[in-house]
């Protein structure tokens, strides 16, 4: 048997795959990764992975010579509002290649913007989807703007330009209003985005009583990388969180899921900053407003307290006039009353003071013994119960015409 070298084996491969395999090929996946190298070729892998387990089933690596790259780097760029990088669904027209030093690869000639598009689409409505069900999409929407929006919590990159233009717009206003801003950073551009994020937040709900509101921005350069803010955690965080949430990210062509879930979405930083100031300016012209009505209000209210206090002092003559000619009056009719009254309540009396007299001659005792009753009598008391008595004592009885003294024998 003749054997090979290794370089012959690798020709040999490369013959029948160049003889065999189509001119090109469109082919889906997912960019493991990618980077830009010397001469500015790009270079990275593409894998395809199980659907329920997540596993690695299929890998290639992809080559995009910087002449190509460039042309297609513009257009991927302009049409999805990103640049090629790790974690995208891409779809992409290929050629097969196959080197006897580096082995098997795939040379992109061409990428289809709409596909990641679409896959992104369906992520984020999947996401939507999933926090409607929960029942909380709505909630950090549906928490009161304070009246006075002043204590701002900041959740962006210290060095990003985006919160420069914001703290600068907000503390340099034209109308003098006082704010306090604070900044907690975060990873604002990459695959730690949402987990940085949720991290600041959640410093800022266990200190929700220093501030008024929470403002996320990012802004300036490319508006790559966004799809890394469509994550259900960070959306999930921000909905339940305890302070109203105003998100500023991107351009004006962007979204991301925060901008469904939070209590105001802007556009930039900038339009994050006016919000802020155009809420407090309606504030202060409503207070305005109330110093410049308190007055003509108390002035208007004066006018008509005096308006009645002259009436009354007109009316109040005629009023004490009328109020002692009607007491007068009754006055006239008790007087006339008077002696019928006198002389009922007389006779009343003199009626009652009868029926007692009555009373009293009825129970006069001297009736009782002209009636043929007697009277017994022992120490000056009546008699009443033969208990009362025992043999030997000495009893009166009283009759209508005298006293008889007797001496009890005995008593039953």
């Amino acid at each position: 048997m003749q054997a090979l070298s290794l370089f012959e084996l690798n020709a040999l491969v490369r013959s029948f795959i160049e003889e065999g395999a189509e001119d090109t090929y469109w082919v889906h996946g997912e960019l493991l990764e990618g980077r830009v190298g010397y001469g500015g070729h790009f270079y990275g892998e593409m894998v395809e992975k199980n659907e329920l387990s997540g596993a690695i089933v299929a890998k290639a690596r992809i080559t995009i010579w910087a002449r190509v790259y460039n042309m297609l780097a513009l257009r991927f760029q302009a049409e999805t509002g990103q640049s090629l990088r790790a974690g995208l669904k891409v779809l992409m027209k290929v050629k097969l290649s196959f080197s006897e030093l580096y082995g098997y690869a795939l040379n992109v000639i061409d990428i289809d913007g709409s596909y990641t598009l679409g896959d992104q689409a369906r992520q984020r409505q999947e996401i939507l989807k999933r926090l409607t069900e929960d029942g909380i999409i709505d909630d950090n929407k549906t928490l009161p703007l304070p009246a006075l929006l002043k204590r701002i919590a900041v959740v962006s990159s210290s060095s990003a330009a985006g919160y420069g233009d914001f703290r600068r717009q907000l503390l340099e206003n034209e109308w003098g209003l006082a704010f306090r801003v604070q900044l907690f950073p975060a990873v604002m551009q990459g695959q730690h985005v949402p987990d940085s994020i949720a991290a600041a937040l959640t410093q800022i709900s266990d200190e929700a009583d220093h501030w008024d509101a929470v403002v996320i921005i990012r802004g300036g350069g490319a508006t790559s990388d966004l799809s890394d803010y469509d994550s259900y955690p960070l959306a999930a965080c921000i909905a339940q969180h305890p302070l109203p949430v105003i998100v500023g990210v991107g351009h004006d062509r962007d979204e991301t899921v925060l901008d469904h879930v939070a209590h105001t979405s802007v556009k930039t930083p900038t339009a994050a900053a006016a919000f802020i100031l155009d809420h407090q300016c309606s504030c202060l012209a409503r207070l305005q407003d109330l110093q410049q009505r308190i007055p003509i209000a108390a002035t208007s209210m004066m006018q008509l307290e005096d308006r009645r206090l002259a009436l009354l002092h007109q009316r109040l003559p005629s009023m004490v006039a009328l109020r002692l000619q009607c007491e007068h009056q009754r006055l006239e009719r008790t007087s006339l009353l008077l002696p019928v009254s006198a002389i009922m309540v007389l006779e009343k009396e003199k009626h009652r003071l009868d029926m007692l007299s009555h009373r009293l001659e009825s129970m006069n005792p001297e009736l009782l013994l002209k009636r043929g009753y007697s009277i017994t009598i022992h120490d000056g008391k009546i008699v009443t119960h033969a208990s009362q008595l025992v043999p030997g004592q000495t009893i009166v009885t009283r009759l209508q015409d005298g006293e008889v003294t007797s001496k009890v024998v005995e008593a039953e």
